[in-house]
């Protein structure tokens, strides 16, 4: 029931995520470097990693003519390491919260998983939904439960006192607090941020939608002054940062500048569920987390990892959607 399509096997933080995804839902809670290794051999390469249309591929098998079969065997050998190196420091980085013991040459999922593991687990699934393609509507049902993960990790980013609602269209916020209109909600959000409403913002606007707005987050300072403590939220549940342009501008209140005239710039947070890390712990990309606070999987974990009430609300959700995965279940 896996389908893991292409695997980036040329960049580890996702590489090691398809060979934890293989042992928790496929392999009964182990994945050897032998695993990786034949996963390479049997995915459908990235697009990226293809030969051009003018370089010599006689044997057909999608590598260079200039490398022969032991070069080839050797280059897919250094990626496992590196993924394996990825998955080490996955297990130093986050210990206690890490699902997953690294023995060696294999990757083996611990027993009786606490509540920090099972998030850790959902967040891996958010970041490889079309891994579980096969079931309708599960990959959206993702998205939405991230979302809700992620307001509570942007509530804790904040003072006490502060409050978050999310904006999406489908949230139970946006319908009992600030309407499902979008032209009715966004006065509505404009207040609750402490800001003023341009008086043509309306223009060439629809009914439907949230604008790009996920979540809002507001510490109130004053009745009569504006102001406030903002946060403006953003999730991105796509492994790919190629897909993460938009979404991070779309944290930034200068995105907004047509609707509202705030008095003192918005804090912009973009969650993603990936562990977006080098094996020595540096963002893989710097220039992709510029402009933001950047949340990835490491972040959202270490800022819920005491939180007892996501992690419950997590555990039920796995258990119910990922149900019909009997090596998930017997793992767990």
């Amino acid at each position: 029931m896996i389908d893991y399509g292409r695997v980036h096997r040329n960049k580890p933080h996702l590489f090691a995520d398809a060979i934890e995804i293989m042992c928790v839902f496929s392999n009964f809670g182990y994945a050897s470097k032998s695993d990786a290794f034949s996963l390479i051999e049997t995915s459908i390469r990235p697009a990226e990693e293809l030969l051009e249309l003018d370089e010599e591929d006689l044997d057909d098998n999608e590598m260079s003519d200039d490398l022969d079969s032991a070069e080839i065997v050797e280059l897919y050998q250094t990626e496992v390491d590196e993924c394996f190196e990825q998955l080490e420091y996955r297990s130093s980085c986050l210990g206690e919260c890490y699902p997953f013991l690294v023995n060696n040459d294999a990757l083996v999922l611990r027993k009786d998983l606490s509540l920090n593991q099972i998030i850790y687990i959902f967040l891996l699934s958010a970041s490889r939904t079309r891994t579980f393609k096969d079931k309708r509507g599960l990959t959206q049902r993702i998205a939405s439960k991230f979302e809700e993960i992620c307001k509570n990790a942007l509530a804790s980013l904040m003072p006490a006192g502060a409050k978050v609602f999310s904006f999406g269209p489908g949230s139970d916020d946006r319908k009992n607090i600030f309407g499902s209109d979008l032209l009715e909600a966004v006065p509505k959000l404009a207040a609750f941020m402490g800001m003023r409403l341009l008086s043509d913002w309306k223009e060439g606007e629809a009914h439907q939608g949230d604008g790009g707005i996920d979540l809002v987050g507001v510490q109130k300072l004053d009745d009569t002054e504006e102001g406030w403590n903002v946060f403006i939220g953003q999730c991105a549940a796509r492994e790919d940062e190629a897909n993460w342009s938009k979404k991070r501008s779309e944290a930034d209140i200068g995105y907004y500048r047509s609707w509202f005239a705030p008095r003192v710039r918005s804090m912009p947070v973009m969650f993603v569920p990936v562990c977006y890390r080098r094996s020595s712990g540096k963002w893989v990309n710097s220039r992709l987390t510029d402009n933001v606070i950047f949340m990835d999987r490491v972040r959202i974990l270490k800022q819920l990892a005491e939180d007892v009430e996501v992690g419950d609300t997590v555990k039920a959700f796995l258990e119910s959607e990922f149900s019909d995965y009997d090596s998930f279940t017997k793992a767990t």
